[in-house]
């Protein structure tokens, strides 16, 4: 309330003219990741060529921004779609006191007849509000946070469990080393799993115009044995969270654990640099990747995605995706051609 009035909201969409003001309102926020900065934004964007629809938020009548909405209207068979695409999260970043129900509703506006809105969220988020303002929900996975702010030896000893300590020391008494590389060189291993998978895959143009943006706070290590490349990892840092984006290695390698050796060395680094939390990215219970993922460590937290209209939540989920997958190897020549791969990443958007 003010003056006996209650404040309302609007929205609008984030201009050239605003790039300072979105940084610095990230920059203070304590729940900010990198997928809500200015600099994911321009990669997507400039990758993709979605049309940006990134709002900022005032209080009615005002220009100082209260809060700030990822995302990107990306077109579909059934209608576009608003929505912050390939991550994990796509939360309003909304300042102390500011009215979460009333600023989801005025983001329920203006979608058109077929249009919806997709917000990602997480459970660690603190963020309410999403069923008093109308939006419908769908359960898309899991993420495991895990705490770095202390040595990196308390870490492996207290969080990971026997079975990661001893991968992790077969593959160091295996030769399997690791080293700082680049998003050229992390690519092929990243393409390989993904013809494995059969699933499509970004262009490289997309990492390499990630890195640019965002310089020193994207971060690659590979893992080598015999002088051979078997892993990769890539990773992008916020503030004091790490996030492990993206993760590949050799299937004719796994008998020296290039996953595992990869993972500790990104928790290695994190304790040594300042980094507070690594978020290990989405995985579903019950699947192979959410349970290596659990021998590290950290705390689980559900991700869900947020859906207005809530008869429209269908675009949120991702069982397709999982059913899709018992065909995907058989056409993985088709899936991950050099032409249509990234044309289907750019019509999946996850």
């Amino acid at each position: 309330m003010r003056g006996g009035a209650a404040v309302t909201y609007e929205s609008r969409p984030a201009a050239a003219e605003d790039r300072d003001r979105w940084r610095e309102f990230v920059a203070d926020h304590p729940a900010a990741t990198v997928f809500h900065t200015w600099e994911w934004h321009q990669a997507v964007g400039d990758a993709f060529g979605y049309e940006p629809a990134f709002r900022v938020v005032t209080e009615r009548g005002e220009d100082e921004p209260v809060g700030v909405v990822p995302g990107f209207a990306i077109p579909g068979i059934g209608g576009r779609t608003v929505v912050n695409p390939f991550c994990e999260y796509g939360f309003p970043l909304l300042g102390e006191g500011v009215d979460t129900v009333a600023v989801l509703r005025d983001l329920a506006n203006g979608l058109g007849r077929l249009g919806a809105r997709i917000v990602k969220d997480a459970g660690w988020t603190g963020v309410s509000g999403y069923n008093p303002a109308g939006y419908g929900a769908v359960r898309t996975g899991e993420v495991i946070r895990l705490d770095t702010d202390r040595a990196f030896d308390a870490v492996r000893e207290r969080s990971f469990s026997g079975e990661a300590r001893r991968c992790v020391r077969s593959a160091v008494e295996s030769g399997v080393t690791v080293r700082p590389a680049t998003v050229t060189e992390y690519y092929p291993l990243y393409l390989a799993t993904m013809r494995r998978l059969g699933s499509p895959q970004f262009p490289e143009d997309f990492f390499v115009d990630l890195a640019g943006e965002l310089g020193d706070d994207l971060a690659v290590f590979v893992v080598e044995h015999d002088g051979d490349a078997i892993g990769g990892i890539l990773m992008l840092d916020f503030d004091d969270t790490r996030m492990i984006w993206s993760n590949a290695s050799r299937e004719d390698a796994w008998e020296y654990h290039p996953n595992y050796r990869l993972y500790a060395a990104a928790i290695e680094d994190a304790c040594a640099t300042g980094i507070d939390v690594v978020d290990f990215g989405r995985s579903r219970p019950g699947t192979g990747v959410h349970g290596f993922k659990r021998q590290f460590g950290g705390t689980a937290s559900p991700l869900s995605s947020f859906v207005t209209p809530p008869h429209r939540a269908n675009r949120a989920s991702l069982e397709g995706y999982g059913r899709a997958a018992a065909i995907a190897e058989r056409l993985s020549p088709v899936v991950t051609n050099p032409v249509v791969g990234p044309q289907l990443k750019r019509f999946i958007h996850e």
